[in-house]
């Protein structure tokens, strides 16, 4: 598993594995309503499938997160997504002190209810 770090500091460097990354990446998204789910689990989002986010990466000092989820029907995709967004920078942003990147989202399924 990979392991992100900051920069090294006067008492060590402080890393992050990165299930820790997709774990603190997929609570963010749990807390936007309207997302059913997220590509690749099979299931609607649970404390067991938090850190099945399909891809977090390090490039130019930043953390880089692509993303697939689905969302409840009827609802605006484009507000959705930016919404998952905000949530995942906010909280990457305050739980580390890495840099945020570019927050990949590709809406890839409607959850239609019956």
């Amino acid at each position: 598993m990979k392991a992100f770090s900051t920069e090294q500091n006067a008492m060590g460097v402080i890393s992050y594995n990165e299930d820790v990354l997709k774990t603190m990446t997929g609570m963010a998204i749990s807390r936007v309503d309207g997302v059913a789910g997220i590509e690749g689990s099979g299931n609607i989002l649970t404390r067991k499938n938090l850190s099945q986010i399909n891809k977090i990466f390090m490039e130019d000092k930043k953390v880089n997160i692509d993303l697939s989820i689905v969302v409840e029907y009827g609802l605006p995709l484009r507000e959705t997504a930016q919404k998952v967004q905000r949530e995942v920078r906010e909280m990457i942003g305050t739980m580390t002190d890495l840099n945020v990147g570019a927050i990949n989202i590709t809406v890839a399924g409607l959850d239609i209810k019956d």
